[in-house]
Formats: C-alpha cells, structure tokens, sequence
C-alpha cells in the first residue's frame, strides 16, 4: 500500500488525472496501488487497463553497515491502478 506521506502527495495529480479522463473515483488510500502493491494483496489488474502515472519516493540504504546505517530518498514515475480495475 502507498504510504500517508506519498498519497498526500499524489492526491491532486491524481485528482486532475481522473478530472481529464473524465472519471469520478474517490481518492482514499486503501483504493489505490502500484501493480506490484495489488499483486502482494492477491489482486489483479484487468487486461487493458491504464493506469495513472504520478511520481513516488522511495528510501533506499546509502551505507550498509552496523554503524553508518543512512537513509537516502530518490523519487521514481509509476503507474498507479484504482481497486476498480482488479479483479
């Protein structure tokens, strides 16, 4: 699932991509994720559906060991599905 912080950050390019597309989905957290995020939730997406492109934050490691364990952030376009397009 998308975390607090990266849904409130997609939360209005999502909502101006669903304006152009003409939809009308609510926007709640637990209604959208990445394809890898609903393939973990034991869904699927339906063949032929586009989805919505929008820019997530990852962490990622910088320094592997016991005593510099640090953080780093980089940002990555992905594709986003609404629970309407699983099955």
């Amino acid at each position: 699932m998308i975390s607090k912080n990266n849904f409130e950050l997609i939360k209005e390019d999502l909502s101006h991509q669903l304006e152009d597309r003409g939809l009308d989905q609510r926007l709640s957290r637990e209604e959208w994720d990445t394809f890898l995020g609903w393939k973990k939730r034991g869904k699927s997406i339906i063949k032929g559906s586009k989805g919505f492109k929008s820019e997530i934050i990852y962490p990622y490691r910088k320094i592997k060991s016991a005593k510099n364990n640090k953080m780093n952030f980089y940002t990555r376009r992905t594709t986003l599905f609404v629970i309407e397009q699983t099955y």
